[in-house]
């Protein structure tokens, strides 16, 4: 009986471990919870027949079947699941180096021993229930998307590498310090070396989970700082160019008197329709209730420009109340004008030039960018795909951050051919939206 109760606290501890790093690192569903329960019955059958002998062995192998189970039916989140994985692996390490310590392993079970067991029990299942009340989530929802899809390719390796780097020595360490419990038992302070290894393995694990935060933090952050920085630039730029045209006004104003009193009413005609030609620049992205992505699509209207390209706006939309924020909309923009302004560069013909809608569709917003196309119809579907790219050095990120944008919202991102005319069309719910 004392054998059973044993290893159903085992089951139960190991159980509430990998809950606890579950819902910290990835999304807690009734199917991980079905799983969960399966491994700590299977946990608990082991460690039943074998007296806990091969339980540690059993219990990583059920960790790993854990995560191929998951990344097998869910594909996406990879790293989730594996650092969900590596954390879950190096607490369970550190809870054997614990049952190491209480000697439980060494001499056989007894009631202080299951005692011990208890309020190691009682702690992680007390520290699981905070966690779950106040809704903690150690990293936000969206952190893999931002921290490893960036735009630069070797930024995206560096980061992977890293982060990679820090969760495996994790584990690497914990597991060599369980792997040391062996030796140190039959040291003559066993029981001080074992408690100093338990607990230097625990704040170990603690320090590697903040410093993985940090890191993915640090450059979500950066990120941010930088696309804001960006979008100042645009903006001073924008508003030093209306700046110009509110100064140049008053100087056009005496020249339109002068041609008038002179009675040069044709020369007047073709002043003042040059006068509106420049100003067309401005008008047509007023209606947008955000400077800032006004800003952006002057700057690159400027940049197309410089390249021959003629860029057209048809905005019927002031893009008030979306889910995205003016920075987020501002980069599914500036990938998909960059997208057609480097397709475009390599052509001779640009005629068409690029056009860019903007408008309401029932509770969305509607953004079709579209530009003479001179591929394959055949890889049209491969466009949203990780590193596809129809253009020579290029990474093929700028679509697939599209749509991996949108769709966070619960948005879409597709893209249609119309004879030789390609639109890049991407619908944006409201906030109101249910």
């Amino acid at each position: 009986m004392l054998q059973f109760t044993i290893s159903l606290i085992f089951g139960l501890t190991v159980g509430v471990i990998m809950s606890l790093m579950l819902w910290l690192n990835t999304r807690f569903t009734l199917t991980e919870f079905v799983a969960i329960v399966g491994f700590v019955f299977i946990g608990c059958t082991v460690w039943t027949f074998t007296d806990g002998r091969f339980a540690d062995l059993t219990l990583i192998a059920l960790l790993i079947v854990w995560t191929l189970f998951r990344m097998l039916f869910d594909r996406k989140r990879t790293f989730e699941k594996l650092l969900t994985f590596a954390m879950s692996t190096a607490l369970v390490l550190n809870y054997y180096i614990y049952l190491q310590f209480i000697g439980l392993r060494a001499e056989g079970a007894s009631v202080s021993q299951l005692i011990y067991m208890l309020v190691y029990l009682v702690i992680i299942a007390a520290a699981f229930l905070v966690v779950v009340i106040q809704k903690v989530s150690f990293f936000s929802n969206s952190w893999e998307r931002d921290f490893f899809a960036h735009e630069d390719k070797r930024m995206k390796r560096n980061r992977t590498m890293i982060f990679s780097f820090l969760m495996v020595l994790t584990v690497v360490i914990v597991g060599g310090i369980y792997m040391s419990t062996s030796f140190v038992r039959t040291a003559s302070n066993a029981m001080f070396y074992i408690g100093f290894e338990f607990f230097f393995s625990l704040v170990y694990i603690f320090i590697s989970f903040i410093m993985l935060k940090m890191l993915v933090e640090y450059y979500i952050l950066s990120d941010i700082s930088s696309q804001e920085k960006q979008h100042q630039k645009e903006l001073r730029s924008f508003i030093k160019m209306i700046r110009a045209q509110r100064h140049d006004f008053n100087l056009h104003l005496h020249a339109v008197n002068g041609l008038l009193e002179a009675q040069k009413y044709e020369e007047c005609r073709n002043y003042v329709a040059k006068m509106v030609s420049e100003t067309e620049y401005v008008n047509e992205v007023l209606p947008l209730h955000d400077t800032s992505i006004s800003a952006m699509l002057y700057a690159y209207r400027s940049d197309a420009e410089n390249n021959g390209i003629k860029m057209r706006f048809e905005i019927t939309t002031n893009l008030r109340g979306l889910a995205p924020e003016g920075y987020e909309i501002n980069r599914i923009l500036g990938n998909l004008l960059q997208n057609a302004i480097d397709a475009l560069t390599e052509q001779t013909d640009r005629e068409y030039g690029i056009v860019v809608k903007m408008y309401d569709n029932s509770d969305s917003a509607v953004i079709d960018i579209s530009n003479k196309y001179f591929g394959d119809a055949e890889e049209l579907s491969h466009f949203f795909e990780d590193s596809y790219s129809g253009k020579k050095n290029h990474e093929g990120l700028g679509l697939s951050t599209v749509q991996r944008l949108a769709e966070s919202y619960k948005g879409v991102a597709y893209v249609e051919l119309d004879e030789d005319i390609i639109h890049f069309i991407v619908r944006l719910p409201k906030k109101n939206r249910k």
